[in-house]
């Protein structure tokens, strides 16, 4: 498994080694030397949920580099996950929006190309029963209205460098189904867990909330009722590890969405969070917020000067959710969850959950 020490990858762990009784994890772990990986490992295993047996000793840890060819494997691992692997999960990915693309592809693409090549040897001469890579919704890029998941290239543009790299990723995914028993997830913007509010990473819809709980932002770009795909990151391992355990899985794509019916209005989002941060963090006076078309944020942005400015350039990372109303049809996905009894948790019954967490961690600087 690659990126298991990301945000998904974390929680992702336990889960595994829960619905798979018996089995180990091994992580690729990005380090200069053999002791800072060890140290990462030891710093993951610390973390795992003390009631899976033996949860300790089940997660190993091998140090490579996606960029590196063969991925930085000996050949004794090499050789250990090609013969013995049964699933091999690729998670990591450059998530910066701002990367030139010939980089962005090359830990991307390239990383995707080295994963999959280990895979299809295993396939051949091992045990793989699945190839599961973690894309990205954000590969239908700036085109609206409905997305199914059969569809990727369609013509359409890109917001940046990362929506770009990640669906050429997912071609080249698609392209080896013919050799490799695979499926690709698509899962949308990521926020904390539903029952807790956890989460290692405060970016995207989390950067405006912030803006909002110190009183910074009175504006947003965007109607109250365009629909934000947020998706709980306990939700989205669920229904991960529920479906690549699914012989029917393999050559689909399956989005990991809220899709049209479930996603969470604009409106509900920054307003619930304005009347949440009123009672819990109160300023002077109450907050205020405004909804105004792209255009107008864009020209109130070009008159700002100084500390404004650099306040609503922290939104660049915003504005592709908002700016367009995605809808992503789940029907690959709904079909493979049948009756597995995991249910979506709207936004608005966790909301508070997730605003408290994020005071009570003071945005990720202090333990929760």
């Amino acid at each position: 498994m690659t990126g298991g020490t990301g945000m998904v990858g974390a929680q992702l762990v336990p889960r595994l080694l829960a619905a798979f009784p018996g089995s180990t994890v091994t992580l690729l772990v990005r380090a200069s030397s053999d002791e800072a990986a060890n140290a990462r490992l030891e710093e993951m295993r610390a973390q795992l949920p003390g009631a899976i047996p033996d949860a300790r000793s089940r997660v190993r840890g091998v140090r490579g580099d996606v960029l590196e060819e063969e991925c930085g494997l000996t050949r004794e691992a090499l050789g250990s996950v090609i013969d013995g692997a049964t699933y091999i999960i690729h998670g990591a990915a450059t998530i910066r929006f701002d990367h030139p693309i010939e980089e962005a592809r090359r830990v991307n693409c390239g990383g995707t190309r080295r994963m999959l090549s280990i895979a299809e040897r295993s396939a051949t001469r091992g045990r793989l029963k699945r190839f599961v890579y973690i894309g990205t919704s954000s590969v239908s890029g700036q085109r609206e209205g409905r997305i199914t998941e059969d569809e990727l290239e369609a013509g359409q543009k890109f917001f940046n460098t990362y929506e770009q790299s990640k669906c050429e990723s997912e071609r080249i995914v698609r392209e080896s189904f013919s050799r490799i028993p695979a499926v690709v997830f698509r899962p949308s913007i990521i926020i904390g867990d539903s029952r807790t509010g956890a989460t290692s990473t405060f970016n995207v819809i989390y950067i405006p909330l912030r803006l909002v709980e110190r009183g910074l932002l009175s504006f947003v770009p965007g109607t109250p009722a365009v629909r934000l795909d947020l998706v709980p990151v306990d939700w989205v391992n669920d229904v991960m590890v529920h479906v690549m355990a699914q012989e029917g899985a393999n050559g689909k794509v399956c989005h990991v969405t809220a899709g049209p019916d479930r996603a969470a209005p604009l409106g509900e989002v920054v307003l619930g969070a304005t009347a949440y941060f009123d009672r819990h963090s109160p300023l002077g006076k109450p907050r205020t917020m405004e909804f105004v078309s792209r255009k107008e944020f864009e020209r109130r942005r070009s008159l700002s000067r100084g500390r404004e400015e650099a306040l609503l350039a922290q939104l660049d990372t915003l504005l592709p959710y908002v700016s367009i109303d995605r809808l992503f049809d789940s029907r690959n996905t709904d079909a493979l969850l049948e009756g597995s009894g995991i249910s979506f948790p709207r936004f608005s019954t966790y909301a508070e959950t997730i605003f408290d967490y994020c005071l009570k961690t003071r945005w990720g600087k202090a333990a929760p």
